[in-house]
């Protein structure tokens, strides 16, 4: 191995056990206020019963917490653009003790120039608190809100569909197809499980494939924007969509 090679992997190596150690510190910080939220971390305010990252955090990010609920977390990554998920994420975390967003559009970058998007970036303060949440209760479940554009898709089963359930990969458990059917039972809409009715949008790459604690269980939701379009105006609707995610 020559001289070049050797300061390269070890340039990576510094950079990965940085990154590691950086989002361990953040994951420390919200453990001890799951524990006692007077203590406010740093990098975090307190706003509308929040906590909302400042400046001083790159990643941005916003976390909403609750003692009652069930043990899950309603997660809109891309507020700004897969419109109407926030408030559809509002709206499960009826039924959740925890909401996160982002604060940043998916397309900022931080300091190293990595863009911040929540669903592939590793050192983000959603991240940190999933691992914190991980160590507070004994199992949870992370519902992620997506939107996409049926007219975009490239299969038909895509552009059929009005939602698409999946766990990041293409073997599906007996929850994600019961929440599959229930949405079809109940609210009447094509809803496909990726792996076994469509193959496309199944969240293969993201960053919760690998990161999320042993015990949770991670469910990546597409929207199609008509679906949304029809759940932000029809409360009933919208309770019903809850309902099957979390009973």
């Amino acid at each position: 191995m020559n001289n070049k090679i050797i300061v390269t992997v070890l340039i990576l190596f510094t950079a990965a056990y940085c990154e590691a150690a950086q989002l361990e510190k953040l994951t420390s910080s919200l453990r001890v206020w799951l524990n006692n939220q007077q203590r406010v971390p740093e990098h975090f305010s307190i706003k509308n019963g929040a906590l909302v990252a400042n400046k001083s955090l790159f990643s941005g990010g916003e976390i909403h917490f609750k003692e009652k609920g069930n043990t899950c977390i309603s997660y809109a990554p891309h507020r700004y653009f897969d419109k109407h998920t926030l408030q559809i994420a509002k709206a499960l975390f009826s039924e959740c003790q925890v909401l996160l967003t982002n604060t940043k559009h998916r397309n900022s970058r931080d300091a190293d120039g990595k863009i911040i998007d929540f669903s592939k970036y590793k050192n983000s303060s959603s991240n940190a608190f999933i691992l914190a949440y991980s160590s507070s209760v004994k199992s949870f479940s992370i519902y992620q809100i997506h939107g996409f554009a049926k007219e975009k898709r490239t299969t038909e089963q895509g552009r059929k569909a009005d939602i698409i359930l999946s766990e990041g990969h293409v073997f599906a458990s007996k929850r994600t197809l019961d929440i599959a059917q229930c949405l079809i039972n109940k609210l009447g809409i094509n809803a496909l499980v990726y792996g076994r009715d469509v193959h496309e949008l199944g969240g293969t790459h993201n960053v919760l494939n690998s990161l999320a604690p042993v015990n949770s269980q991670f469910f990546h939701i597409e929207l199609s924007r008509e679906l949304r379009e029809q759940l932000i105006i029809n409360n009933q609707l919208l309770k019903q969509f809850s309902l099957c995610l979390t009973s």
